[in-house]
């Protein structure tokens, strides 16, 4: 193992290559670093314009979006369309083997339902007369079922 007088004797006949060594990997360093300095700042100035762009893809997706929603035609068709759900589940309640009580349930919140659409568009597609439903004996068929056919099963083949 060496001494200390050896490593002093050493330090002092090499300090020159010992100093321009040490200054080297500082400047090495010094490189590394500046050029990890520009690459973060790269990287953070490209994710900053990709956030700005996806933000503003964002909001005229949403604003487009918006205006199809909102579009009068479109809340017209969905209108339309409801209303007349509910206008056969109310054709369906009345033609349904059901109390009289739950037939006039399924009318009141049709008339409801109709009254407060009218009342909020003037121009109400709710105005429009509900379909008339025959009325038939509980116990009967709603619809002429003497048209309807039943054939059998060929044979070989079982019907599960």
């Amino acid at each position: 193992m060496a001494t200390d007088e050896e490593i002093d004797r050493f330090v002092a006949d090499n300090r020159e290559l010992i100093e321009r060594m040490m200054h080297t990997q500082k400047e090495g360093i010094q490189a590394a670093s500046e050029i990890g300095k520009e690459m973060t700042t790269t990287a953070i100035e490209s994710t900053i314009m990709a956030a700005d762009i996806v933000r503003k893809q964002s909001e005229e997706f949403v604003k487009s979006t918006y205006r199809t929603i909102t579009n009068p035609i479109v809340q017209r068709h969905f209108m339309n369309a409801g209303l007349e759900f509910i206008a056969g589940l109310s054709a369906l309640a009345e033609a349904a083997p059901m109390p009289g009580v739950m037939k006039d349930t399924a009318r009141d919140f049709e008339r409801n339902l109709k009254s407060a659409a009218c009342r909020a568009n003037k121009d109400c597609p709710a105005k429009v007369k509900a379909a008339p439903v025959e009325e038939k004996p509980a116990g009967e068929p709603a619809g002429d079922d003497s048209k309807i056919k039943i054939n059998p099963a060929p044979e070989g083949t079982s019907a599960q």
